[in-house]
């Protein structure tokens, strides 16, 4: 009998058919599979299916039958197989209504309204199929006294594609919901690693400010040479563990995506010709000479981040300094694309060690240098042109070196900026100034370390300024309660009650709502500015201080 035929499905074998076998969990074929269940209490069914079904394919893909003689088989076998694509179902075997209670454990029990359920019944009176579609959740009814090889065939061949489609809906549902718990995860890390590194930022930064602080309290009083070369060197060896700590909390801001730029008017020469008196110091000491030279053409005025330009130069220029014995550094500012669509060029050239070629492509990786040796000799994270390739990308530029070994290297780098203006000079502070002398100024001072009371109590000393200090934010306001004071050096992170706490108290008093209140804190992030900003706080001092900063800071509010 052809597979293909109209031949009844439901009629009688001429002949007994053989003993039939339990079916076994399928196994993995070479690719991929369909398996379809029959559920029915009659053998002949079982054998009439898999023969009108043989070869059968679906999408190139073959399918696999697996048999049931009752509905309590179906569940024991779909409790073991969770991989079942469509399943024929007879309505009555061990009860009259078997086969329907089996689609509601499937889809109730088991949860499952991925695989196709067709119901095949040879008593179509006793289950009529519009009563069955509206009771029960079936994909297809089937009479078996209906039912022919080829319209199972194309039942089967619809039923496999609606699996297939929910397969894919469902795969695809999944592939969101993981790409979504792996940003979820991804945010959750960053957000923790950007706590965790303004956290040691803030511990790193306390200590520091003592070593700072009193190594330049001590720079000002009388020492002999020796103790001055000490003293410098605590000083530096302090700048430079700085200089590390905030590499690494921008390579941490850039990576997280944090990194805000600024877009205000700016003079191009003063932001250049400041980086000579930085460099001053290295500079002198091994020889070297300092060129700057700017095109004329260029617009005195420009619109962009001085702060992250400036921010590059240095790192490229301290680089120079870093790896050049003698000769020359060189900053040329040349443009490249004229207004409207201005374009600069910045180079800085050196006449140091250069570069193997083969290196070149690792300069601007985090934390390498061209070799461990240059690392041992020269120091360094190797951070500082990893954040300046980020930045000049981020203000939409490219940078790149040419390098000689013994001749020198040259970094350049392109930015596109706009013409600005000259910046308005404020004619009046926001905070009316007293003009008092400093002897003439009390300052309370909110820290509760001891080390930093110590630094800032002697830089205040210094600069002539009367100063009391108190442990916490509550000891401040119990302290003006008692007196008036003209300045608050208030640090933020302390016992009791903190700093942003004890700001939004005083600003909620009237008479004290114009009190200067400065912000003394180890927080270094732009995040943890704007909270001192937000809490009512004047302005921003981040440890450790100098005592010129803290000196031109204080100018300001007095």
């Amino acid at each position: 009998m052809s597979c293909c035929s109209a031949t009844n499905l439901n009629s009688s074998p001429p002949l007994p058919l053989p003993k039939r076998q339990m079916a076994k969990t399928p196994k993995e074929a070479d690719g991929k599979e369909y398996l379809v269940l029959v559920v029915d209490d009659d053998e002949y069914v079982h054998q009439l299916t898999k023969m009108v079904l043989r070869g059968f394919t679906f999408e190139s893909c073959p399918i696999r039958l697996a048999s049931a003689m009752s509905a309590k088989e179906a569940i024991s076998y779909m409790e073991a197989h969770d991989n079942v694509a469509v399943a024929l179902v007879d309505v009555v075997m061990e009860t009259d209504n078997a086969g329907l209670e089996l689609v509601n454990h499937i889809r109730n029990n088991f949860n499952n309204n991925e695989v196709r359920l067709l119901i095949r019944t040879g008593q179509p009176g006793a289950a009529p199929e519009e009563s069955v579609f509206q009771d029960y959740d079936i994909n297809d009814y089937l009479s078996k006294t209906d039912l022919t090889a080829h319209k199972l065939r194309m039942t089967l061949l619809n039923a496999l594609r609606s699996y297939r489609d929910i397969r894919h809906a469902v795969e695809l549902q999944k592939q969101i919901m993981l790409a979504e718990q792996e940003t979820q995860a991804a945010a959750a890390a960053s957000a923790a690693k950007s706590q965790f590194l303004a956290h040691m930022s803030h511990e790193i930064r306390t200590p520091l400010n003592g070593i700072i602080g009193i190594a330049d309290i001590l720079g000002e009083t009388k020492l002999s040479d020796t103790q001055e070369q000490y003293v410098n060197t605590i000083h530096d060896s302090g700048e430079a563990l700085l200089s590390i700590i905030n590499d690494i909390l921008d390579f941490s801001k850039i990576e997280a995506g944090k990194l805000e730029l600024e877009n205000i008017d700016f003079s191009l020469s003063d932001n250049c010709q400041s980086l000579r008196n930085l460099f001053i110091v290295q500079l002198n000491s091994k020889g070297l000479k300092f060129n700057i030279h700017i095109d004329p053409s260029i617009p005195p005025y420009l619109l962009g981040d001085p702060l992250r330009i400036k921010q590059i130069l240095l790192n490229l220029i301290s680089n120079s300094i870093k790896f050049t014995s003698k000769g020359t550094i060189e900053l040329t500012v040349n443009m490249v694309n004229p207004e409207p669509n201005l374009v600069l060029q910045f180079n800085v050239k050196d006449s140091g060690i250069g570069i193997p070629q083969d290196k070149q492509k690792l300069l601007f990786e985090a934390f390498t240098q061209v070799d461990s040796s240059t690392t041992r000799e020269y120091g360094g994270t190797g951070l500082g042109l990893q954040i300046s390739k980020r930045l000049v990308e981020l203000m939409g530029g490219h940078i790149q070196v040419s390098s000689e070994i013994n001749v020198g290297s040259t970094f350049s780098f392109t930015l596109a900026l706009n013409k600005g203006n000259p910046p308005q000079q404020a004619t009046e502070h926001e905070h009316q100034q007293t003009k008092r002398p400093n002897d003439q100024i009390c300052i309370l001072v909110a820290e509760d370390n001891r080390t930093n009371q110590m630094v800032v109590g002697a830089m205040l000393k210094r600069l002539g300024y009367q100063y009391e200090i108190c442990d916490d934010g509550q000891q401040a306001l119990d302290a003006m309660e008692l007196k008036k004071y003209d300045l608050i050096l208030m640090d933020c992170q302390m016992p009791i009650l903190d700093g942003f706490a004890a700001t939004k108290l005083i600003r909620d008093k009237p008479d004290l709502n114009d009190l200067p209140v400065i912000a003394l804190t180890a927080g270094a992030t732009a995040q943890e500015q704007k909270q001192c900003y937000d809490a009512g706080m004047n302005d921003f001092l981040s440890k450790p201080i100098t005592m010129e900063i803290l000196k031109n800071t204080l100018l300001k509010w007095h």
